[in-house]
């Protein structure tokens, strides 16, 4: 018989599409607001500080997706043979509402997959309700060591629950997707344990600045992989290594206990909602933890009330971040690697111009911009002038293509194929310089 798999498509369209289709309502579900139940036993405290920041968010696929809802389409399924077999279950409250448990201000949060009495062996105590879905091998793992040793995260999560609900036992239910084998075992409320974690919650909450890391070099295996790797260890292009702006990095930002899981602006005097957070302000000033490689050395206030910070890198260079002529803003942060923030070139023109990068690019303009294309040189604080001579317009290096340097020169390169240079180090020299190569 002929083998036609071989002149069939590897990726089948109509997989693709589901798969597509999946990413797309995945991504398009808001992010959680609140450090969650289902999290707080996370290994790393530093990464649930990042997460309740906005400071990283996982890039999930399509694929990945559609197997979190086969895990909510398995508790019904469970909720189904638990009352075949006598229990009494309750998936939602009076209200008609998800089991929900809330601490530190609203700010901690979780969802209980169900509450339970009747369980065989234990039929007068109630049940805190968990259910998962498993692989064959992390299904063998958790048959062999038990949930608390192969499974801490879900462990930590059904302590919170018991702990916030007064039930003092949880009954932890599992089926391996590959045989459908279920497992089950009943976990004992540890009030001490529980403690400890609305402890670990608080500080994640509170705290300024991002607890200690989990381990100190990059490449240990449970940071190799992690979405905030590039942040918490400096290993990205640019120096801020954040997905978007938030006021939850912001130093004038503040979550509040009112119990309502709401933040609270000291610059504007108002209270962030959700989206408010999601559009934050031209006065954004950012954590100073958040910056690898550099250390705050003095800030201020400028006339208009608007905070600043001076940050010194480890080799001693300074620049400003804030609301300041020659400041940087959040949004530089994110373009610019750290070595650019003190480049005399791009500090001068900020000074000067009142530049904002937009835009980096780690091609090499200097290589491109030979000696042969400089067509006019002078003093730096000349330039203006001379660029408006030559071209009829005002300088504007907000539409700056890219930066780069070397040990030579500072370069940035604007449309129409021209580029300015400053001599490195000290010198107020600039060139302009054309035709690219």
């Amino acid at each position: 018989m002929t083998d036609v798999a071989k002149y069939l498509p590897q990726d089948s369209p109509v997989v693709t599409a589901i798969y597509a289709w999946h990413k797309q309502q995945g991504d398009a579900e808001p992010s959680r607001g609140y450090c969650g139940a289902s999290e707080i036993g996370h290994p790393c405290e530093r990464y649930l500080w990042y997460e309740f920041r906005n400071c990283c968010e996982e890039d999930v696929s399509g694929r990945v997706y559609r197997l979190f809802e086969t895990g909510d389409l398995a508790e019904p399924r469970f909720t189904a043979e638990l009352r075949a077999i006598g229990c009494t279950v309750h998936e939602v409250d009076s209200n008609g509402e998800q089991f929900a448990v809330y601490d530190h201000g609203g700010h901690f949060s979780g969802h209980m997959d169900s509450a339970i009495l009747g369980v065989p062996g234990a039929e007068k105590t109630w049940h805190v309700g968990e259910y998962k879905t498993h692989s064959a091998k992390s299904f063998m793992k958790l048959k062999k060591y038990g949930v608390r040793k192969s499974k801490p995260v879900h462990y930590a999560q059904m302590q919170t629950y018991t702990h916030k609900t007064g039930m003092k036992r949880a009954l932890y239910l599992a089926v391996n997707k590959d045989t459908d084998e279920l497992y089950a075992e009943r976990i004992r409320y540890d009030k001490e344990f529980s403690e400890d974690l609305m402890e670990r919650a608080r500080r994640i909450i509170t705290s300024n600045t991002p607890p200690p890391r989990l381990s100190e070099r990059p490449d240990w295996y449970e940071c190799k992989w992690c979405s905030a790797q590039s942040l918490c260890h400096g290993t990205a292009e640019s120096a801020l290594p954040i997905p978007s702006v938030s006021c939850r990095q912001c130093c004038y930002a503040t979550p509040t206990m009112d119990g309502n899981a709401t933040w609270r602006c000291t610059m504007q005097c108002r209270g962030l909602c959700e989206a408010d957070q999601d559009k934050a302000c031209s006065h954004h000033l950012i954590l100073p933890g958040l910056l690898f490689g550099c250390e705050p050395s003095d800030h201020g206030r400028n006339d208009a009330g608007s905070m600043w910070i001076d940050f010194v890198k480890e080799g001693g260079e300074l620049f400003r971040h804030g609301r300041e002529k020659g400041g940087y803003s959040t949004n530089e942060l994110r373009t610019l690697p750290l070595s650019g923030l003190s480049a005399p070139f791009v500090t001068e023109a900020k000074r000067l111009f009142g530049a904002e990068v937009t835009e980096y690019s780690p091609d090499d303009i200097i290589g491109r911009y030979p000696d042969g294309g400089i067509v006019w040189r002078g003093a730096a604080h000349e330039l203006a002038s001379a660029w408006k001579k030559r071209y009829s317009e005002d300088i504007d290096l907000t539409k700056a293509l890219g930066t780069c340097r070397d040990t030579d020169y500072c370069a940035a390169e604007l449309p129409g194929g021209r580029a300015i240079f400053h001599h490195l180090p000290g010198s107020q020299k600039c060139e302009i310089r054309e035709n690219a190569v």
